[in-house]
This record gives structure tokens, sequence and C-alpha cells, in this order.
């Protein structure tokens, strides 16, 4: 007996109370088919999509859809607003944005097939905040600059780093202390999201020096972006 717990108390389980592995069991089942991936993937970009499109997307028959899209629901992965005579549906949080990341980039649920030339490849939106290449770019600049220091899962903006995005800002003295880590799928490793990764992306977004790509969640890398990015130092392939 005392053998056998102490094998159970080895197990990497055993930190793990009953509701967490309840929902992580949950969460598996839910992206676990894929029609629901599919439309999991295709919210990552924090753009709500009615059910219609994500129907498309995942190609099967409306009606399968909306049962689909009932489950993610009833997981809390996603949530549904009425938008006139239509309903969009959207991803319940970046957390789960950040998650499925995780899940494309680790081979386990499969993203979109992008050549590493194309516009997604360079830039695009991760829920609410930058990913790809540019996105790997900016915070390997600012973490060799010491203007983050990551801990773990969680980035701390320094002094200099406000100091150094300042041009980004009307009032640089609110730009969130704190990020946090996500594994971007294309590039394989981590880029920064939370309210500091969220913060800059739209500020990169006011500012011009990225624009939106109609219909996708690319984001375009204007000239103004080129000259102000080359001055913080970032540089990237666009090939």
């Amino acid at each position: 007996m005392a053998r056998a717990r102490s094998s159970a108390s080895a197990s990497p389980l055993a930190g793990l109370d009953r509701r967490a592995r309840y929902e992580l069991a949950q969460f598996g089942d839910a992206i676990g088919d894929p029609s629901r991936a599919a439309m999991l993937v295709a919210l990552i970009g924090g753009t709500a999509r009615p059910a219609s499109e994500l129907a498309r997307l995942a190609a099967i028959a409306p009606s399968t859809a909306t049962a689909h899209l009932r489950r993610l629901v009833e997981q809390g992965l996603i949530v549904g607003r009425a938008r006139g005579r239509h309903r969009y549906y959207e991803l319940a949080g970046e957390r789960v944005a950040t998650a499925v990341e995780a899940l494309i980039a680790a081979g386990i649920t499969t993203g979109p097939t992008i050549r590493t030339d194309s516009a997604l490849a360079i830039a695009r939106t991760c829920y609410a905040h930058l990913a790809g290449r540019v996105a790997i770019a900016l915070w390997a600049r600012a973490a060799d600059a010491g203007w983050i220091r990551w801990s773990g899962s969680t980035v701390q903006l320094r002094g200099s780093g406000r100091d150094a995005l300042a041009p980004l800002f009307d009032d640089a003295a609110r730009v969130p202390a704190a990020g946090r880590a996500c594994l971007d799928w294309s590039e394989r490793v981590p880029h920064v999201s939370g309210p500091l990764g969220g913060a800059v992306c739209a500020a990169l977004i006011e500012r011009r020096w990225l624009a939106r790509v109609p219909g996708d969640r690319a984001l375009r890398i204007t000239t103004r972006g080129r000259d102000g990015l080359r001055r913080l130092g970032v540089r990237w392939r666009d090939q």
C-alpha cells in the first residue's frame, strides 16, 4: 500500500485538483472534433464571425455548425451575440486564443497552411495582440535592449521600455506594465500577449504603422511603420 501511495504522489496529475482535471478533459473533448477546431482557429484573430461563415470555413452544413457552436458556447470557449438578424461568434477571451495558438504550435491541432512570405506569416493579429515574424522581432529586440523582463510566462515592462515605446502612445505612463507569453504557432517561439501585447498592437494600428487587411487577420506594414520600427531597432525577414 505504501508503494502505491508513493507512486500516486509522483504522478504528474497529483497536483491537479478534480475540477482542474475535469476542465482539462472538457477542453480536450471540445477541440477534439476537427470542425470545432477549425472554428476556433478561424476566431483566433479576434474578429466575430457569423455562423454561416464559420460553417463555410469548417466545410460543414449550417445545421451541423449550429450544433458545434452550441457545444463551444456551453464549454465557455466562445460567446455568441445577436447583431440584427444574425448571430456572431467570437472567442470567450484572449486566454482561449493563447491556448489554441499553443496547441497549433505543438501540432496537437491544425492551423491554416501559410507561405513563409505571406502577409499572414509576417504580421497578424492573435486575438488582440500582434503575432508573426514582426511580433517576434519586436519582442526579441525589447528583450535584448532590456526594455522587458521575461519571468516564466510573465513579461514585465521596464522603465527603459516605457521610454522606448513612448512614441507609440499619447500617454506613455498609461502603458500596461505587464503581459503574458503566447507561443507563436508559425514561428514556434513566444510573443507577448495580455494587456501589454494588446496595447502595443492597438498603438501600432492607431499610429498607422500597421494596417488591417480587409477580411483577414493579416496586418500590412506601412511605409511609416517600416521607418518607425527601424528606428526602434526592429529587424525581421520579409521572406
